[in-house]
């Protein structure tokens, strides 16, 4: 990337990975592992104070850890049973980024706690992935990803808002797995789950971000805000109660084989479909995305840091905080083509108009 162009930024093991060999079935997402010692540790719990413990005191590097938080499915509340646990380290230090996380991986090494431990410091958000010896259970640290932390808070939130969309999100989860859209060089589980929230949004199931975040005090991560209201959504919420799981499944493949990539991103924050070429030309973008108009000003030289500049690839689904991220990206052409016939083929089987 242009350097002027800063990003916003043992036996019970091999269970584990046996697990992620086999089709998921729906049952194993209602199951929450827990590690047993004299009592149950919730393993949210259990590895945080491992890292507090190995990572939080070191002062190498001129370095200082303000905060560890945990993010990720298991926040979220969309985990299945050998799920990763996700952190965020919050740092602050006068060494590169690079030597920081060189250095918090040693000091895991060192700890015995972690095995397997390997720092992505060339990936696109720097992690660190490691297996918890204990457990058998993987994961993964990423560095000052605050936003990632406010997204899983946001996604546990709208589960609350109606009883229908766990099981959906569940459902469409284990069939994109099973099917292989969900891998490195296609969906993350998380850009999944918003192209089945966004369908509900268009079903008047969910209200749009922007709705949420109207009458709740700014919380700026960067430019981009990622406050929202906690509050019940019942005027939402109670609008399609003759929708079935099902109901709203179908909705989901006719609407995304009928969908036009080409032309539309996919904006959960607005709730419906924003035209490309309104990108292309900001001003022409609705006025509720002036963070974005603003970010476009200050930022139209770096390419890669504008929306339609983030991917090669057709498929634009636009992140519900940080509105310049197509969290589809790395969705490449064979997974997306994919994905069009596999709702194509739902669609026919189940004789959808």
């Amino acid at each position: 990337m242009d350097n002027q162009c800063a990003p916003f930024q043992n036996s019970k093991k091999n269970k584990f990975m046996n697990a992620k060999k086999r089709p998921l079935q729906s049952k194993e997402f209602y199951k929450h592992k827990k590690f047993k010692s004299n009592k149950d540790f919730n393993i949210v719990t259990l590895f945080k104070t491992e890292l507090q413990r190995i990572l939080i005191n070191s002062n190498e590097l001129n370095t200082t850890i303000t905060d560890i938080q945990p993010y990720g499915s298991r926040i979220s509340g969309l985990n299945i049973s050998d799920s990763d646990v996700d952190f965020n380290i919050n740092y602050v230090s006068k060494s590169s980024a690079k030597n920081v996380i060189k250095s918090f991986a040693n000091k895991l090494r060192q700890s015995q706690v972690f095995i397997k431990v390997f720092p992505l410091i060339g990936a696109k958000i720097p992690i660190i992935k490691c297996t918890h010896l204990n457990t058998g259970v993987d994961c993964d640290i990423s560095f000052n990803n605050i936003s990632a932390v406010h997204n899983s808070h946001l996604l546990n939130h709208i589960l609350s808002m109606d009883y229908r969309i766990k099981p959906v999100l569940m459902k469409l989860k284990i069939w994109a797995k099973n099917i292989g859209l969900i891998n490195t060089n296609g969906f993350s589980s998380y850009s999944f789950y918003w192209l089945g929230l966004f369908i509900m949004q268009v079903l008047g199931l969910l209200p749009a971000i922007r709705d949420l975040q109207k009458s709740v005090p700014e919380i700026l991560v960067g430019q981009w805000n990622c406050a929202f209201s906690k509050k019940p959504q019942e005027d939402i919420v109670k609008k399609q109660e003759t929708l079935s799981e099902n109901d709203i499944l179908n909705t989901f493949y006719k609407y995304y084989s009928n969908f036009d990539f080409n032309k539309f991103v996919i904006s959960p924050y607005t709730g419906y479909p924003l035209l490309k070429t309104d990108f292309e030309n900001v001003e022409q973008l609705p006025d509720e995305l002036w963070r974005y108009k603003q970010f476009y000003k200050e930022n139209q030289e770096c390419q890669k840091l504008l929306f339609l500049g983030s991917c090669p690839f057709k498929m634009y689904t636009q992140d519900p905080f940080q509105h310049n991220v197509n969290i589809t990206a790395r969705v490449t052409p064979k997974v997306f083509e994919k994905f069009i016939n596999a709702c194509a083929e739902l669609k026919t089987k189940n004789n959808l108009s």
